[in-house]
Parts: C-alpha cells; sequence; structure tokens
C-alpha cells in the first residue's frame, strides 16, 4: 500500500515538501520536513486526520541530509521515541551541518565568487540550518538494506549526487524518491567541498539517473511536488537539459576564457532571482561533464581558476 503524503510548507525558495507516512504497523515517517512551526502544525494535522498520534511512530527515515527533509527528524525520534534511520553521509552532514566552511569559501573564492556573494552565501547558510534540530542518536543505513514500514518491505537504494548519501525507498508497487526526480524542476547537484576535494556532484548524479533507468516502472512519489508519472520520460528530459547547458557553457568559453561564477552569472543571473550558490553549484557541474569529455580545459595556474573551450 503506498504511503499517506503530507505537504508541508517550508520556508525555502522549493516551496512544499513532501512527508509519507506508512500507516500500519510499524508506523514509519520519511522526511518529515523542516523544524518550523507552519511545516509541524501541517504535520501534527496530518496525523490526526490519519488518526496517529506521535506516540504511535515507530521509525523515521531520512532520504537526504537537506533541512526541508531532515530538520523535524530528530525531534520528531526524539519526541515518539522512534527509530532514526539515515545513510552515514547524511547523518555526517545532518551533525555539522555548516561542513568546511573555510575551505568552500576558499575554494568558490578561487572560481571567482566575489566577497560581498560570499558573505550573502554565509548568511544564507545561517539562516538554513537554523532549521534543522541536532542529530541525536540514529541507525545508519545502508546500499540493499531492507526496511519493514507498515505492510510494505522498503529497499534502501543508495543515489548519490544531489545530496551525498541520497536514499530512495524501493517498494514493490513505488519508489519513494526524495529529491532524485521531481517534476518541473531539476534537482540541484550541490557544491561540496569533502576531506578528499570538492565532489563531483553532478557526475554522480547521473550515475544516479542511469541506476534509475534500470529499475522497474512504478509510480515515482518525490520529495517535492506531484507524482512522477513517466520516471524514464522525466530522466531523459534531464539528460536533454544537462546537454543544453553545456553546449551553452561550452559556446560562452569558445568567445573567452572564464571564471566559473562568470559563467554562472551567464547561465542563471542573480538579477533574475537564482540562487548564487545553486547557480554556482550546477555551473561546476556542467564544467565537470565537459571536461571529462574533453572540451573544456580548466587552467588553476592563477590566483583564480579561468575555464578555456578546448
Amino acid at each position: 500500500m503506498q504511503p499517506m503524503r503530507i505537504v508541508l510548507p517550508t520556508p525555502f525558495a522549493v516551496g512544499p515538501v513532501n512527508a509519507y507516512i506508512y500507516m500500519l504497523d510499524p508506523v514509519t515517517v520519511v522526511d518529515p520536513g523542516p523544524l518550523y512551526p507552519p511545516a509541524q502544525a501541517a504535520f501534527a494535522a496530518g496525523l490526526q486526520q490519519a488518526g496517529i498520534v506521535v506516540g504511535d511512530i515507530r521509525q523515521v527515515i531520512v532520504t537526504h541530509h537537506h533541512p526541508d527533509h531532515v530538520g523535524y527528524a530528530p525531534l520528531l525520534a526524539e519526541q515518539s521515541g522512534a527509530v532514526l534511520l539515515m545513510h552515514l553521509d547524511a547523518a555526517e552532514r545532518t551533525a555539522a551541518p555548516r561542513g568546511d566552511e573555510a575551505a568552500s569559501e576558499a575554494l568558490l573564492r578561487r572560481h571567482g565568487v566575489p566577497e560581498a556573494i560570499l558573505t550573502t552565501m554565509r548568511q544564507e547558510l545561517s539562516r538554513i540550518v537554523s532549521f534543522m534540530a541536532p542529530l541525536g542518536a540514529y541507525r545508519e543505513l545502508k546500499e540493499g538494506d531492507t526496511i519493514r514500514a507498515g505492510d510494505e518491505a522498503l529497499k534502501a537504494l543508495v543515489l548519490p549526487g544531489h545530496a551525498p548519501g541520497h536514499v530512495c525507498l524501493q517498494a514493490e508497487g513505488h519508489v519513494v524518491g526524495g529529491d532524485l526526480l521531481i517534476e518541473g524542476i531539476t534537482p540541484n547537484p550541490i557544491f561540496e567541498v569533502g576531506p578528499e576535494g570538492r565532489r563531483p556532484s553532478l557526475q554522480e548524479y547521473r550515475t544516479s539517473l542511469e541506476r534509475v533507468r534500470r529499475l522497474p516502472l512504478v509510480p515515482w512519489l518525490p520529495g517535492h511536488r506531484g507524482d512522477v508519472a513517466d520516471p524514464y520520460a522525466l530522466i531523459e528530459k534531464y539528460e536533454r537539459q544537462m546537454a543544453d547547458r553545456q553546449e551553452r557553457v561550452r559556446g560562452l568559453l569558445a568567445q573567452e576564457p572564464k571564471s566559473a561564477f562568470a559563467l554562472s552569472q551567464e547561465l542563471f543571473p542573480m538579477a533574475r532571482g537564482a540562487d548564487p550558490f545553486l547557480a554556482i553549484s550546477e555551473t561546476l557541474g556542467q564544467l565537470d561533464a565537459l571536461k571529462a569529455a574533453g572540451r573544456v580545459v580548466e587552467d588553476a595556474a592563477g590566483e583564480r581558476v579561468l575555464f578555456h573551450a578546448a
């Protein structure tokens, strides 16, 4: 049986987020939303509609560590006495949501991001993480783990790219897909610096999409908006969009070398309301793909990294 969906408001530009509840024992919640009073009110109303109280919840599963999905989860697990399940990568980032800010800012600076924009990014990060409860006890969720939720057996599929440790939950008749596939939105492979340097987020995401192509076609229940009726068609659409963006990036670099930030502002201008962090995340991902294809060369010899058409 498919889970009940509760649509929760968020304080983020992405808009409402979907929480899912498997109502039979063991009662299981997936992605209970941000730590944001209007979201908690909507969640409580959804529980009441389902005839469930917080104390009935036995498991809380998180698909990934972004605050609109994980923010309330640690507190909900504490309030209900439920087990909190999440991938290790998601747990580490929930425990330390600001990451290595100094390393991230140093790399963004090298990619041409001005100090004023870095200050704005820092302030926005502070706002975003304020909607997250501190991480307490949790159980690690690994690839291939099977969780009994209501009358369903959910198999954990680790499909990173949008976020490290992003997990989708495959049941016999549906997939709870987090932010891997969303109608009308291309999930952004987020810029992130780890111990081994910057993650190749877009390449990870494309590998995850290729894996999804091999799954049986079932209803796809996303983290935002309505169900994805045809996951395969949406993946094809994403691939076309990514190819088009790469061609545009390659065309801009054919005119002259540019920094990633300069490219991002031609692709997604702040003057039109684009988020500069998401814009440079997307742009660096497209540059990674072009470099891997031998179509772009990265010059990191100077103070600022520049990209050239090959």
